[in-house]
């Protein structure tokens, strides 16, 4: 039988990138790799707090996370996180949100995000391990481009509406009549998993548009898969894009 495969793992250094960038000796290689999945756990927990400290009325209104990218250049830490979108409000910014990247260095939130990392930073050890407490963490927070054809936007947008009991199937519709609009978007597939609008067995449905070339090493192919949290349980999303060569 046939072994499912990662699909961005499968093609990192064809069509991606590694998430985390940096050379260390063999002996610490475990510390900072522990290091950085607390570092993005941070992260995440850090602008939870803060979108549910908004009144949210939709889910342009939060801060959604598409990407985090860590760079290690001796004692510096850059971090780059990617949100689908820029809120002027939170952020307190004049830039346009024509402007695909907008760096923020100097804001509130960046400054306090910058102090509880780097208070994690210092404070880490593993076993007898300890890492140099010496560490500068320099935050970038960049707007992705064409977040409609982001796999982690699309999939926190059906997510969204399926913890707020939008019918699985028109949530489904809602999605695809949105990417069906974009040029540079070839294909696109849906899974959701467990108990669809309540029913008392659980089953799974997906749809699909378009092509999903998943054997093609060179294919641009952008993948997620997280829960939603609904009355009766809990069902699993997984999200497949095929993205034109630019």
């Amino acid at each position: 039988m046939g072994q499912k495969v990662h699909p961005l793992g499968f093609r990192v250094g064809l069509n991606g990138n590694y998430k985390s960038k940096w050379f260390v000796k063999p002996k610490d290689y475990s510390l900072l790799l522990f290091q950085d999945y607390l570092i993005r756990k941070n992260i995440f927990n850090y602008f939870n707090i803060l979108n549910n400290s908004k009144n949210k009325k939709n889910l342009l209104d939060s801060i959604n996370i598409t990407d985090i990218k860590i760079n290690r250049k001796f004692d510096q830490v850059y971090i780059d996180i990617y949100v689908a979108s820029m809120n002027k409000v939170i952020f307190n910014t004049s830039g346009s949100n024509s402007d695909p990247l907008i760096k923020i260095q100097s804001n509130k939130i960046v400054d306090q995000l910058q102090r509880v990392l780097l208070k994690q930073v210092s404070s880490f050890n593993l076993g007898n391990k300890k890492v140099n407490n010496s560490s500068k963490i320099i935050v970038n927070i960049i707007e992705s481009p064409d977040i409609n054809t982001n796999a982690v936007f699309i999939a926190k947008c059906l997510i969204d509406d399926l913890e707020n009991r939008v019918p699985f199937r028109r949530a489904l519709k809602t999605i695809l009549d949105t990417t069906q609009k974009q040029k540079n978007l070839a294909g696109v597939k849906i899974q959701i998993s467990g108990r669809l609008n309540g029913i008392e067995m659980a089953r799974s449905e997906w749809v699909r548009e378009g092509r999903i070339p998943l054997q093609t090493l060179t294919a641009n192919i952008g993948y997620y898969n997280d829960v939603a949290e609904t009355k009766y349980g809990l069902l699993g999303v997984k999200v497949w894009v095929y993205k034109n060569k630019s």
